[in-house]
């Protein structure tokens, strides 16, 4: 599955503290979509994490989908500019996410592949027992209105 954009769900998202650094990138355009997956809120970081899924059939929204957009790119080049410029401030090369594709469907019903950053299904233990689960799959929400 090659990626044909990017998925994001938290902080880079529109009204986020780091959507600056995803506007840097030189994005075509965006798209709310949705990837399969759980997602948590870390209260001690103020950021969420995603934990990939499998495809919980049927469509988006509910349970099972996480909410987020879809970044579009001129070509596989700027995409891949883009994610060498946000990979150190997801903490790719550290370790604390890691970038994989996922499957996304956007709010037209189109399905694509995207860059993600994601923590590792290794980690849900820890996120079971120390942070909160977000049932409804969309960060931006469940923090309301004002900057996330």
């Amino acid at each position: 599955m090659e990626p044909d954009g990017l998925f994001v769900y938290g902080t880079l998202r529109e009204g986020g503290r780091h959507h600056r650094w995803l506007l840097r990138t030189h994005p075509e355009g965006t798209i709310g979509a949705f990837a399969p997956g759980r997602l948590f809120h870390l209260p001690a970081h103020g950021y969420p994490a995603l934990v990939p899924g499998e495809d919980p059939g049927g469509d988006p929204p509910g349970p099972g989908w996480v909410r987020g957009v879809f970044v579009g790119y001129e070509d596989a080049d700027a995409l891949a500019s883009a994610v060498a410029d946000l990979d150190p401030l997801e903490g790719a090369d550290t370790g604390l996410f890691e970038r994989i594709a996922l499957p996304v469907v956007l709010d037209s019903g189109h399905r694509y592949a995207a860059w993600a950053y994601v923590f590792p299904a290794d980690r849900l233990p820890r996120l079971e027992r120390e942070a909160v689960e977000l049932p409804s799959g969309d960060w931006k929400a469940y923090l309301g209105p004002g900057e996330i």
